[in-house]
């Protein structure tokens, strides 16, 4: 089955095809020099209205664990929840502006430079999708099959959007 692909998924689709490419990239000797440390990915932080609420959501859809829970100063709350090696860091500060409306659109939020959105690998995207469906989730951009990948977008309870993406056997 083929699938057409929307324009405004062009963007996401080449970043994910080809990975970080630059379009500026150093100098070929400024490759070359070593890097004395390793590095690995810990987490992704999050601002959501209900530190607690969006736990018990990326419990229900995900199966992640609350491993900390704590106040920093009068207006913060933080909870630290995992699944994995996936670590997420939700914070619930007092008077924070909700997600602009046109930041729940993962195509029209790539025009605006920052962090865009984490993804999740899985087996399926499809039954994935499926099954978050089913238990209620947002989609925000249904699952799209391109040669190498298959990819979907969905919105947590606060409205923040992520991807899972699959890569398929070569």
């Amino acid at each position: 089955m083929k699938t057409k692909i929307p324009a405004s998924a062009i963007a996401v689709i080449l970043f994910a095809a080809i990975g970080c490419l630059s379009l500026n990239a150093p100098p070929a000797n400024a490759l070359d020099e070593p890097v004395s440390f390793e590095i690995s990915h810990h987490h992704v932080a999050i601002s959501v209205p209900n530190a607690e609420e969006s736990a018990a959501w990326y419990r229900k859809m995900f199966g992640f664990e609350v491993v900390l829970r704590m106040k920093q100063g009068a207006d913060m709350v933080v909870v630290h929840i995992k699944r994995g090696n996936c670590y997420i860091e939700l914070f619930q500060v007092a008077g924070a502006q909700p997600l602009p409306e046109y930041r729940r659109d993962p195509s029209a939020d790539l025009r605006v430079h920052g962090l865009k959105h984490f993804a999740f690998q899985v087996a399926d995207v499809l039954a994935a999708t499926k099954e978050l469906k089913e238990k209620g989730a947002e989609i925000a951009m249904e699952p799209i099959v391109t040669p190498g990948i298959v990819f979907a977008f969905v919105r947590d309870n606060a409205g923040n959007t992520f991807e899972l993406i699959q890569y398929k056997k070569q």
